[in-house]
């Protein structure tokens, strides 16, 4: 009888204890909606709030926030289930949210991400973040990304052969983008062997966007962040986890490989005295005292995160790059007179860092481009505290704050004429009044993507290589204007329908 009453008992206390933790969990929603309810926004349905707004196909949902922004921004509020975010674009609004030390922690909506993307510096806060960044940090240092050029302009010359292949068809460059993009880090910032006609690394450059499709549907669908609710869509699911399968099983097999090249390597060269060159991420983490702060559990996240977040980022700005040069023959024509000037009729000769001072126009392009065609659309912080905007609105605890970046990138007060795409807008004088969060294509302030300084130049020295030997068009039913291009968003903007392009040699 004495041990029935003890199981009651303790199980009256769990129910407690869960009522309790409903109350609360309860209370704070109804506290969140009564201290946005005078922002602007959408009216909200009960339970489900503004969900119905985006109950289109999901390559709608770029225009749908777009509209949104259009009908109630600059600051506006959006119900999605059980969380609410307050969207912002002003520069001063996404000023205070950036470099707070207040809101440094990411969106929970992110947490759907790290079984396929893994849980690395893009998603990980708080102190488990700062130690991340500072074991990483030296191994993107610009000594190293100076050895990177190289391998940059080997990469882009055969990416410029893959597609004088292709010339006289008609093909989506996404793919091969793709393939471009994670080649290149995987040979640079994992320095790891680059087998091209790997079957695995095709399927998980293809994996990359069934993964960010998988993540935006979960977010648009918040009962769904559960991965455990998830699983009851029978319809996704599965394809699901054989993405995830695919993106861990790839991502492994790189660290397995780079742990036993470097045990040889150690016993080949363990009577060698030489100084220690700086090194890049992989071989860092793995030999470095900074690198020894992460586990092999978080190293494997890491890999994961950069392998294939890096890859997909990429892809699609280097999509956007040809595309761009592809509608606008004027653009490509100047980078063409540009690279000349610089390599004279020497296209063979390796780029070299040094002539990365000397793309001046190419640079202004890649970040017009960037600009235009805003490739990470939106970050999204946790509040753990009540914040005031510049802007006068209170955004309370428990929100989660989107900073809207396609907004902010096309406002008139920064960026005059803003849907007309014009590369000297980064020239030095119309920088230099500019508000220096108007453009922030890497994210700023302390969480500011780490490979921004990569990403530049493995942009300008693809473009490098590909503009003095291929000549880009669109197709005779394809866009005749930029602002013809359809987007589709998920954690990244990409072409919809594919950026179908043509190229002949020059």
């Amino acid at each position: 009888m004495a041990v029935l009453l003890l199981l009651l008992t303790a199980a009256a206390l769990v129910v407690a204890a869960g009522l309790r933790r409903l109350y609360l969990a309860v209370s704070e929603i109804r506290r969140v909606r009564f201290m946005t309810a005078d922002m602007p926004g959408p009216t909200p349905y009960p339970l489900i709030g503004n969900v119905l707004e985006f109950a289109g196909p999901p390559d709608d949902i770029y225009d749908t926030v777009q509209r949104l922004f259009s009908d109630y921004g600059p600051v506006m509020r959006l119900h999605l289930g059980h969380l609410t975010f307050v969207a912002i674009s002003e520069p001063d609004d996404v000023e205070a949210i950036v470099t707070s030390a207040k809101t440094t922690d990411k969106s929970s909506v992110y947490s759907s991400l790290e079984p396929l993307m893994g849980a690395g510096l893009a998603i990980l806060g708080g102190e488990t973040w700062r130690r991340h960044r500072k074991a990483i940090t030296p191994s993107l240092h610009l000594d190293i990304l100076r050895d990177f050029v190289g391998i940059f302009h080997k990469r882009g010359i055969a990416f410029a052969n893959q597609l004088a292949a292709l010339e006289g068809t008609v093909f989506d460059v996404t793919p091969l983008s793709g393939s471009c993009a994670n080649n290149t880090i995987c040979e640079t910032v994992m320095s790891s062997d680059v087998d091209e006609e790997d079957p695995e690394r095709t399927t998980f450059v293809d994996a990359i966007p069934k993964a960010l499709d998988h993540f935006m549907y979960r977010v648009w669908h918040p009962w769904f962040l559960s991965e455990w609710a998830y699983s009851f869509m029978r319809s996704q699911f599965p394809e699901y986890l054989e993405v995830k399968r695919v993106l861990t099983a790839f991502t492994q097999q790189i660290i397995r490989d780079k742990r036993l090249l470097l045990r040889n390597n150690n016993n080949i060269n363990a009577n060698n005295k030489a100084p220690k060159k700086r090194q890049a991420f992989l071989d860092h983490v793995l030999t470095s005292e900074e690198g020894a702060a992460l586990s092999d559990d978080e190293l494997a996240e890491e890999v994961k995160t950069i392998v294939t977040i890096a890859s997909g980022s990429s892809m699609d700005a280097l999509t956007f790059l040809i595309y761009t040069l592809a509608i606008r023959q004027d653009v490509q024509e100047r980078v063409r007179q540009e690279l000349d000037d610089i390599l004279g009729e020497d296209v063979d000769r390796p780029l070299e860092f040094s002539d990365m001072a000397h793309l001046q126009y190419t640079e202004r392009f890649i970040k017009e481009v960037l600009r235009y065609f805003t490739v990470v659309p939106v970050f999204a912080r946790h509040m753990a505290e009540d914040f005031k905007l510049p802007s006068g609105y209170v955004v309370p605890r428990g929100c989660q704050v989107a900073i809207w970046l396609p907004y902010t990138h096309r406002n008139a007060k920064y960026f005059p004429d803003p849907d007309n795409f014009d590369p000297d807008r980064f020239l030095p004088e119309n920088c230099r009044q500019r508000h220096p969060f108007a453009y922030m294509p890497f994210s700023a302030g302390p969480r500011n993507c780490i490979g921004q300084r990569y990403a530049i130049m493995f942009l300008k020295t693809v473009t490098a290589a590909l503009v003095p030997r291929l000549k880009f068009r669109v197709p005779a039913d394809g866009p005749k204007h930029l602002g013809d291009v359809r987007l589709k968003m998920n954690l990244t903007v990409s072409v919809r329908g594919g950026a179908n392009i043509e190229v002949c040699r020059r």
